[in-house]
């Protein structure tokens, strides 16, 4: 028996350091090139989106993501929210029904999540969030930013972003811009757009520099992202909802038992350490 033990903890290591052995190949893939059609596939998805975006908000009955869904669901959302967790999950599709649509040489990632912050005003709120110039320290992924302009309720920004997977970290120089409209005195609504995505190559040293946007690892081409604010007596419900454009996964690598799954799931994370950030200074 203490044989046949040591055989299968001597084969768990092996198994582990191939999994590991295959997840860094599946992350240090060659530099990809951001394609004609694959930018034409995200523009008319986006297009989607904003028109589910705009029918939501513009319908004073519903607004908030949560109150298109099931009652069932809504009821399992607002119970884990009351408890102080955070909700996120998949959007569901947006194509139109019997539309085909593919996303040549990319992939789209469609995510969205809902956090209730206690005890904060919407005044208060959006002072942080517009405090672009102070960003940096206050969200995990963001490690330098300012503000570059401001016109109304019209926020540019800079923002460097880190996105850490693994065996892989990747910094961005990102432009970005950022609008907000206000509903009454108790919604909020904002939808940002990052205008430039760069990469950053030796990051932090004396000879980095920006790679090409769109020629580059095609971990993040495009991001949008849609905030809904709704002050609920002493509180405040946190919608986020983002669209992202990556690369495609290589055939080779979705089918490795979980290796897609785990390459997937940044932009999930992202979006729970934004909420989890913005409840950490609320406090």
């Amino acid at each position: 028996m203490p044989q046949i033990k040591k055989h299968a903890r001597s084969g768990a290591r092996c198994a582990g350091r191939l999994i590991l052995l295959l997840l860094a190949s599946a992350l240090l893939l060659p530099a990809a090139e951001l394609q004609k059609e694959t930018i034409e596939a995200w523009n008319k998805y986006l297009q989607w989106a904003q028109q589910k975006v705009t029918r939501e908000i513009s319908d004073p009955n519903i607004f908030l993501i949560q109150n298109t869904i099931s009652p069932k669901d809504r009821a399992e959302i607002s119970e884990k929210l009351n408890r102080g967790g955070i909700v996120v999950d998949r959007m569901p599709s947006v194509v139109p029904k019997g539309t085909a649509f593919d996303c040549p040489s990319g992939e789209i990632h469609h995510w969205w999540g809902a956090i209730l912050i206690r005890n904060v005003t919407m005044e208060r709120l959006m002072r942080f969030l517009q405090d672009y110039d102070h960003h940096a320290g206050r969200f995990s992924d963001i490690k330098s930013s300012r503000l570059i302009s401001k016109d109304g309720n019209r926020y540019r920004f800079f923002f460097r972003l880190q996105r850490s997977k693994a065996f892989v970290t990747a910094y961005y120089n990102t432009e970005q811009e950022c609008v907000y409209t206000y509903y009454g005195s108790t919604r909020v609504f904002s939808q940002s757009e990052a205008f430039k995505i760069a990469e950053i190559e030796n990051a932090g040293t004396a000879t980095e520099k920006e790679k090409q946007p769109g020629n580059d690892q095609g971990f993040l081409w495009r991001l949008v992202s849609w905030w809904r604010f709704e002050q609920k007596g002493p509180d405040v419900m946190i919608e986020l909802e983002s669209a992202s454009l990556s690369r495609d996964i290589p055939g080779w690598v979705k089918f490795m038992p979980g290796i897609s799954a785990y390459i997937r799931s940044t932009p999930k994370e992202s979006l729970q350490s934004v909420l989890t950030s913005i409840r950490d200074n609320m406090k």
